[in-house]
């Protein structure tokens, strides 16, 4: 640690001196991140199955910028599910998610609760987010290769799900993990949170190039009438039956998505969607009259 803080006090010097013309270069120096090596800490060891690659898993997260003059190194906040009362679901280390994200959450439980620091290589990278405010509450701006600190709480572990071996030409869903309540019937109004895919019959998960999805801290839930026409017909139909917090697996053809129409280059992941494409579509149900 004391290394590190040596390296960052160096670091700053050299601003300085440059910002004040000290010495005879005048060619602005550039900024170096002093990044401080990968930790993980585990303050809760959870109960059941661990946490492997491959399996799906839902858990909450904060994130902070780091900051090597704090004890617990947490700077600012710059994310959080917990404050919006949510939690994040997908399969781990398979490179859906942060790489930091993967390699901290693989061996978690049940109840296990973990902090990361991430360097910048395995958290946004040279990658940036303005400041922003979601639900009256402001987070921090991410700056090109920002270390970041995460506090993760696991809240289910569960085995990977492998999608039957059919051919995408019929809709198929497949319940991961079963809700409560009653259940979506046709002309109900949902809101949900999914994941989309090209389908990628090569795959046991079937799961190509991600095209979208809303699971990120601020976006929008979409919101439609199960069976109404807001949405592609697969998409519409496929969540009637869902139960409230369940997630399910829907595989639909490209005739019930957008048929013979190409669809451009998604503004998230820059994914065009080919014509007679058939999609895959992870759907977690968030609300529900």
């Amino acid at each position: 640690m004391k290394a590190m803080l040596k390296l960052f006090a160096v670091a700053v010097c050299a601003a300085v001196l440059a910002a004040c013309g000290g010495g005879g270069d005048k060619t602005p120096k550039p900024v170096v991140v002093v990044q401080p090596a990968y930790k993980m800490t585990e303050t809760a060891v959870g109960t059941g199955r661990a946490a492997v690659s491959g399996d799906l898993v839902t858990f909450t997260y904060v994130g902070y910028l780091y900051d090597s003059t704090k004890s617990d190194f947490k700077g600012e906040k710059i994310e959080s599910s917990v404050d919006i009362g949510t939690t994040f679901t997908a399969t781990v280390g398979v490179g859906l998610m942060l790489t930091g994200w993967d390699q901290t959450l693989i061996g978690m439980q049940a109840g296990g609760k973990r902090t990361a620091i991430l360097p910048a290589n395995l958290a946004y990278g040279a990658n940036t987010r303005d400041a922003q405010t979601v639900n009256n509450i402001k987070y921090a701006a991410i700056t090109a290769n920002a270390p970041l600190v995460y506090d993760f709480v696991m809240v289910n572990v569960s085995p990977q799900v492998v999608i039957p071996n059919v051919p995408a030409t019929e809709l198929k869903t497949i319940d991961v993990t079963t809700g409560t309540g009653t259940a979506v019937v046709n002309g109900q109004t949902v809101s949900v949170r999914y994941t989309g895919w090209l389908y990628d019959g090569t795959r046991s998960t079937f799961k190509g190039a991600k095209f979208d999805d809303n699971t990120a801290t601020g976006d929008t839930l979409l919101k439609f009438v199960a069976g109404g026409t807001g949405v592609i017909p697969g998409f519409s139909t496929g969540v009637i039956g869902m139960q409230l917090n369940g997630t399910r697996t829907i595989i639909i053809p490209a005739n019930l998505a957008y048929g013979a129409t190409a669809q451009a280059a998604t503004a998230r992941y820059g994914v065009v969607i080919p014509a007679n494409s058939a999609l895959v579509f992870d759907v977690t149900l968030v609300s529900s009259p």
